[in-house]
């Protein structure tokens, strides 16, 4: 089981592994320093030479469509489509080149408690200029073990976040063990990180 982006930008949520094999990558590759480059929505950690490998394997999609052309101008379409994908992978792969190495701590994360979907929705902001790849929201579920899985995850900010949720997760519950009203949000600020 793999984690994919859902419907908004930086949320990371459950998905399949079938999922992670067609992934084009396309909420782009996130630098963790020291781990390499991670994609939001297949879990997939490349190299800086698999971030190549990537962009190769979209200009030889692209050569291929050369010789359709010709045709009757789905060929030049396809192309131009193609085109676009290399474009797109290529500003990728320079903007993780000057990704810097050194992690970037958020200036602030809000946790909101989601019963409806029993999670933990966290936002992470950053102080200007915020880092091209850095994580902006991430979903964590409410059980223990998807905190824990989360606690040990590659990527200092994501775990940093969990600690964080973990830290929530427990305040509300001894409140709710207490019998007094659990706080449905949490803010923290850069001097609690």
């Amino acid at each position: 089981m793999g984690v994919a982006r859902d419907s908004k930008p930086g949320t990371i949520v459950a998905m399949s592994d079938s999922f992670a094999e067609n992934c084009l990558h396309l909420e782009g590759l996130h630098g963790v320093p020291g781990a390499g480059f991670w994609c939001f929505a297949c879990d997939e950690w490349l190299d800086m030479e698999g971030v190549k490998q990537w962009v190769r394997t979209a200009e030889e999609a692209r050569d291929k469509s050369y010789p359709l052309v010709e045709g009757d101008g789905f060929g030049a379409l396809a192309l131009g489509e193609r085109q676009r994908e290399v474009y797109r992978r290529r500003k990728i792969m320079y903007e993780l080149q000057n990704v810097s190495r050194i992690p970037i701590k958020p200036e602030m994360i809000l946790i909101v408690r989601n019963d409806s979907e029993g999670s933990y929705r966290c936002r992470i902001f950053y102080k200007e200029p915020r880092p091209a790849s850095g994580i902006e929201r991430l979903d964590i579920g409410v059980e223990q073990e998807d905190i824990a899985g989360f606690r040990s995850h590659r990527d200092p900010i994501v775990r940093l976040v969990a600690e964080k949720v973990d830290e929530f997760h427990t305040l509300r519950s001894k409140l709710s063990d207490m019998g007094e009203h659990a706080p449905a949000r949490r803010v923290f600020y850069s001097n609690d990180l």
